[in-house]
């Protein structure tokens, strides 16, 4: 992780040479934008690579008024793909079928943060899937909400400063970048263990099913 987090760097680095950042920032700045947030909200829901809209979020509208954008767009994403998963649950269930098996059986807390920790599951994967397989919305609300959150920080605040990098800003971005990454993998081992340790009491859900 520290490996790609030094790649990365250097990538960027590379990148900040080749082209105008503060054209891009110019250009962003006359931009619709609602236009904006309503992209920046919809897209993740098909698909498309969260981290790069917080990013232009971040471009747009500045750190404070990009992350409370962000922090409401997460929101909606998450309401609504429950409300989509609720409506429509048999399209799901065929689309989100060989994740599903990744899945314990566990209880819908200790689930709902494998699931939002679970390496390689994209954005609205997560946010799918949870529904499907029957957890509240209160728990995929309070359990989802905050890790989606905190994971968008150093999105938004890459692309405010991106017009005006130096090595001590992309240090810290690497390092909140391992600093999360770490986290989330020290956690997500601690979780599974522990739900080995403590299978699902009847009732819970069965996502392997």
């Amino acid at each position: 992780m520290a490996g790609l987090a030094v790649a990365g760097i250097v990538g960027l680095v590379l990148l900040y040479r080749m082209i105008d950042v503060q054209a891009i920032h110019d250009q962003a700045k006359r931009m619709n934008g609602f236009a904006v947030f309503v992209v920046m909200t919809l897209l993740p829901m098909v698909g498309f690579p969260v981290s790069v809209l917080h990013v232009a979020a971040g471009v747009r509208f500045g750190t404070g008024l990009g992350l409370a954008l962000t922090t409401v767009s997460i929101l909606i994403q998450l309401l609504a793909s429950y409300a989509l998963v609720k409506a429509a649950p048999g399209f799901f269930e065929r689309k989100m079928a060989p994740w599903r098996k990744k899945l314990p059986e566990a209880a819908h807390t200790p689930l709902t943060q494998f699931t939002m920790l679970l390496p390689g599951a994209p954005y609205f994967v997560q946010n799918y899937i949870l529904p499907l397989v029957g957890v509240p919305l209160g728990t995929y609300l309070l359990r989802g909400f905050p890790l989606h959150a905190v994971r968008s920080v150093v999105g938004v605040i890459f692309g405010h400063e991106s017009a005006d990098l130096t090595p001590a800003k992309m240090a810290w971005f690497g390092v909140y970048s391992v600093a999360i990454g770490l986290t989330c993998a020290w956690s997500f081992r601690r979780l599974r263990k522990k739900m080995k340790d403590q299978p699902a009491a009847e009732g819970d859900p069965k996502p392997a099913a």
